[in-house]
């Protein structure tokens, strides 16, 4: 801990070439030497070193795929025509865009795929979930409605060591105002993610050269950059 040694401080004289003793004793409001900054380790950093040191387990899971539990514990559409809103017929949207991803990314990622909507799932649950699949990279649809909830998933995925990443409506037409005062969001996918979640997950994990023919051809077909 840093501290002051009475006997540096530079104290004015009262004119006779003595110090004022007064001050000595109580320095008040003036001005003392200025403290060195504290350099504490980076703690954020030592935690996720040791997450990431930990071992996986066997139902471990390369990209965890979610709709995430809803504000209420309704039944919520974050999809289709009606992004955002509970749906008023009590009907459960199917996850066809995460059902897409899937199938690009599978068999060379191992996956799973969670509706909390449509499982009536909690956050308490879901947090089971997340410790059961130990995610290395954690993918969530978002909302403007539902934001702070949705990114409320990413923070609990990010503390269990995960890459964060969203797709949806709001966060498109503005990435970085998302990510600025969400600092748990890693990756945001703009436009329809179905391919360029295949072309993220195979760069960050070398897999560029493991591409089937089909993938290939899906690239050279719709992705001509």
């Amino acid at each position: 801990m840093s501290h002051i040694n009475l006997d540096d401080v530079q104290v004015p004289t009262n004119g006779n070439g003595k110090d004022n003793n007064s001050l000595r004793e109580n320095l008040g409001t003036r001005r003392v030497p200025k403290l060195r900054m504290a350099n504490f380790p980076n703690a954020d950093e030592i935690v996720r070193q040791g997450l990431l040191e930990t071992k996986r387990p066997e139902t471990a899971v390369d990209i965890l795929l979610v709709n995430p539990p809803t504000p209420d514990g309704g039944l919520w559409i974050r999809t289709q025509h009606r992004v955002g809103r509970r749906t008023r017929e009590n009907m459960v949207w199917p996850q066809v865009s995460l059902a897409q991803m899937a199938a690009l990314l599978y068999p060379d990622h191992k996956i799973a795929i969670i509706d909390a909507n449509a499982e009536r799932m909690g956050w308490p649950e879901f947090t089971k979930k997340l410790d059961q699949f130990k995610p290395k990279y954690y993918m969530t649809q978002v909302t403007a409605p539902t934001l702070e909830n949705d990114i409320y998933g990413c923070f609990l995925a990010k503390a269990r060591g995960a890459q964060t990443i969203a797709f949806g409506t709001h966060v498109t037409p503005i990435p970085r105002e998302t990510m600025r005062p969400y600092p748990t969001l890693d990756y945001i996918l703009m436009g329809e993610p179905d391919l360029t979640i295949r072309d993220l997950l195979d760069h960050l994990e070398g897999k560029i050269d493991q591409r089937s023919a089909n993938i290939q051809k899906l690239f050279a077909d719709h992705d001509p950059t």
